[in-house]
């Protein structure tokens, strides 16, 4: 019969390397995570304030294919009149770098269309991370046309 010794009895915790090197790729994985959502929320925020000043930008546009004059204008018909003011809104003021504009162009003949009227209307989105500050981002220029009626049509007479 053989001699049944016990054997010592092996080990079966961790090593302090193994310990230290799991932390670490533990700390670098939540590094990179915090990195990640930091640039997500910086990405969300500037679409976010893209779209508004768009939508600004594009009703600027039908109300001038309406008909109405440019926002430069002081009457009651223009653009300017019937637009929300950026400095009653936060979130116009946090997201459009200064204020829109409407440059008219030449009307142009079109074929099959006729004469046209056109205009570039230019908003700039607030690129700055920090809401109370502005950064002026890359300008948005918007081409919109309109038919170019006669300007016995355009004008308004008060009766």
């Amino acid at each position: 019969m053989k001699n049944l010794t016990q054997q010592p009895s092996q080990r079966t915790g961790y090593t302090l390397i193994e310990v230290l090197a799991a932390g670490a790729v533990i700390a670098v994985a939540s590094a990179a995570a915090v990195s990640l959502s930091s640039s997500l929320m910086l990405q969300e925020e500037l679409a976010w304030r893209t779209a508004i000043t768009r939508n600004y930008q594009e009703n600027m546009a039908r109300l001038w294919q309406l008909g109405m004059s440019p926002a430069g204008s002081s009457d009651a018909t223009s653009i300017s009149a019937v637009m929300p003011n950026q400095k009653d809104s936060v979130r116009l003021e946090e997201a459009i770098y200064g204020t829109p504009v409407i440059k008219e162009g030449e009307a142009a003949s079109v074929d099959g269309l006729g004469l046209m009227q056109q205009a570039a209307i230019i908003a700039t989105v607030n690129a700055s991370g920090n809401p109370g500050a502005e950064v002026e981002g890359a300008p948005l220029t918007l081409h919109v046309y309109r038919p170019a009626l006669p300007a016995s049509l355009r004008t308004t007479e008060k009766k």
